[in-house]
């Protein structure tokens, strides 16, 4: 796992959202602080997705526990959780 600092984390996940999980919102409307739930851009497959890329690319696996609506609101909180994630792994 890379050692990304959190901007570049979100940035990352911002361009990934925007880019790779078509929703039908116009992608400038796609923010750190958009409500990502509320707005139809995540919904349970482009969840799933998004999990699959976090695995994939970051290295981190969210525990099912983790998978809340809270924690999925905004990219910000998204961001928050891998760092959280990462930190944890990092520490075992």
């Amino acid at each position: 796992m890379t050692d990304l600092d959190r901007a570049t984390l979100l940035d990352e996940l911002l361009r990934y959202v925007r880019e790779e999980l078509v929703t039908g919102t116009p992608a400038e409307l796609i923010t750190a602080q958009s409500q990502l739930l509320e707005m139809g851009v995540l919904d349970s497959v482009r969840t799933a997705r998004l999990l699959a890329h976090i695995r994939t690319t970051y290295g981190i696996r969210v525990p099912p526990m983790h998978m809340t609506g809270e924690h999925f609101r905004t990219l910000e909180t998204i961001t928050d959780l891998i760092t959280l994630l990462r930190s944890q792994a990092a520490s075992l």
